[in-house]
């Protein structure tokens, strides 16, 4: 089946599967926009498309909303017009809107849609800080395993991890075709120079252990605390042993592969 890819900011990515649309962690403010809180955040990009663009949408894949790079202000705007949202338990009560499902790791949900029988959305474990204790810190985030029938393999999106013990679980359980992988090594270096999310090196290794067709990164610009500028992600990957599994996506430009 023809999916289509369009990353439209930070890990904001239109996923299109036969005429299916799905938003991930919507992110819709624009560059200068800054975010008090525990860790004030500093949006240095704006997005390619606003959701007038992307016209309607028939799910939304939320990683997690207590972080603003996953869900911004505009993003918390766009998610109430969505029919359906899936993210975590968490989430549910602290969205309070009743299109928002909550799943914990492993549990599945199927989608009836005649544009892709057999759609399931599966959620996968994430560790969104470098140890799992610090997890109580950054809270609970999913990533997501897409199914469908008469799939080459899963689409495996990883949410806001790094490389743990859950990635080599995630691995045993699915064959996966395609990961969209949430990169970029943020983090606050003044604080704790552990990484929150896939440093280019883990997204390698992680590519690597799930023997994808196709790796495309996502959620590495667009924000001052990502750690790894996009050249230098972009050098590591088109230099090693998975260069030709890469699928660089440009920005507001959709980009076509069969699963």
């Amino acid at each position: 089946m023809k999916v289509s890819f369009t990353q439209v900011d930070t890990a904001c990515m239109v996923i299109d599967i036969n005429g299916f649309v799905i938003v991930t962690d919507p992110a819709f403010d624009t560059e200068g926009t800054v975010y008090e809180g525990p860790r004030t955040l500093y949006k240095t990009g704006s997005p390619r498309l606003q959701p007038k663009d992307i016209g309607p949408v028939d799910l939304v894949l939320l990683s997690h909303d207590q972080h603003k790079d996953n869900l911004d202000n505009a993003g918390r705007e766009f998610i109430k017009t969505v029919k359906q949202v899936i993210s975590t338990p968490g989430a549910v009560e602290r969205l309070a809107q009743n299109n928002v499902t909550g799943l914990n790791e492993w549990e599945s949900i199927s989608i009836a849609t005649a544009k892709v029988p057999g759609l399931r959305i599966t959620a996968t474990p994430c560790q969104h800080a470098p140890t799992q204790e610090q997890t109580k810190i950054s809270g609970h985030v999913i990533g997501f395993m897409i199914e469908w029938e008469g799939q080459q393999g899963a689409l495996y999106v990883s949410g806001d991890t790094v490389y743990f013990d859950g990635i080599e679980e995630i691995a045993k359980r699915f064959k996966v075709h395609t990961a969209v992988l949430h990169v970029g090594k943020a983090g606050f270096p003044d604080i704790n120079y552990m990484p929150l999310t896939f440093t280019t090196e883990m997204a390698i290794q992680t590519a690597r252990l799930m023997n994808v067709n196709k790796f495309i990164p996502t959620h590495f610009e667009g924000w001052k605390h990502f750690n790894e500028k996009p050249e230098y992600l972009h050098e590591q990957v088109t230099h090693s042993d998975i260069k030709e599994k890469l699928l660089w996506l440009q920005p507001g430009t959709p980009a076509v592969i069969e699963i």
